[in-house]
């Protein structure tokens, strides 16, 4: 039987949690776990019981056994129902429902606060390829794929945090908990599948360009990743811009987002001089 991953969440009880959190302590120092090395760490006598309880978590996906030996790993889905759990316990998210959306790098999920409020989920995941891209082009050392992913999450929230609370045109962060960012949900379209004729695109791309000066200049990010399709245009026709994973500060990224912007608003005639967005958005002007 298949189970959506809030039904896994509640299927997960306090020992199964503490499972979890053992294993993902290991991330870092080796692949898989053995049982002796879990059933000392856990300080449990009956193996029976443990073996009881890694067969049920395996059967949910949440780890993964290996097939040489009895040991374990934590998967994708068992670090999300450990975010799911911490957001919780931080009143950040009290229901998980479906899927918004999935990107190369993410899954996004409706939820509800507990004010019943509608807010979206977030949750990071690096893949193979990314990972392999990440230990050529910077020093990881032996950090894990879980690693990376769960600063992935923490970058985002952080530079969501910053730019929200300096007035920017962000989704509001609401939590952070391991591989999840917890926010606003922005009911609305990509910028590129946006057609109005009430649209004031000027408007819109000058509202862009003051949420890149606040994160550069105030918040020293840059989004690294911009493009029309992680700016949504709400039922305002307000922009937010959303995907903030690889925030960082770089003059020679910020270049890049800009002239991805540039290039969309150039076929709408809207005055777009390089040299003059880019110094505005780096504070010169």
């Amino acid at each position: 039987m298949k189970f959506s991953l809030s039904e896994k969440a509640s299927l997960v009880g306090p020992f199964d949690y503490a499972i979890l959190k053992t294993l993902y302590s290991f991330k870092d120092k080796r692949e898989f776990v053995q049982l002796p090395i879990l059933k000392e760490k856990l300080d449990i006598k009956n193996n029976e019981e443990l073996k009881i309880t890694l067969t049920k978590l395996n059967n949910l996906k949440l780890i993964y056994k290996s097939p040489t030996e009895l040991a374990y790993k934590l998967t994708f889905a068992g670090l999300d129902i450990l975010a799911i759990k911490m957001l919780y316990l931080n009143k950040s998210l009290n229901k998980l429902a479906e899927v918004i959306g999935e990107g190369k790098e993410s899954i996004v999920y409706y939820g509800y606060d507990f004010s019943e409020n509608q807010i979206a989920v977030k949750f990071h995941r690096v893949g193979t390829k990314r990972y392999k891209r990440s230990r050529i082009n910077r020093d990881v050392g032996k950090k894990s794929w879980i690693s990376i992913t769960v600063e992935n999450a923490k970058r985002e929230y952080n530079a969501l945090e910053c730019v929200f609370n300096e007035g920017g045109y962000v989704p509001r962060p609401l939590g952070n908990a391991y591989n999840a960012v917890a926010m606003e949900y922005i009911k609305g379209s990509e910028l590129n599948r946006v057609k109005n004729e009430n649209l004031n695109l000027k408007e819109i791309f000058d509202e862009i360009l003051q949420t890149l000066r606040i994160a550069y200049t105030i918040c020293k990010v840059t989004h690294g990743d911009l493009s029309p399709y992680n700016i949504l245009i709400d039922e305002k026709y307000k922009p937010y811009i959303i995907d903030w994973p690889q925030a960082t500060y770089s003059e020679e990224r910020l270049k890049s987002d800009i002239i991805n912007i540039i290039k969309f608003f150039n076929k709408f005639k809207i005055d777009t001089n390089f040299q003059q967005v880019f110094n505005y958005v780096r504070g010169v002007l």
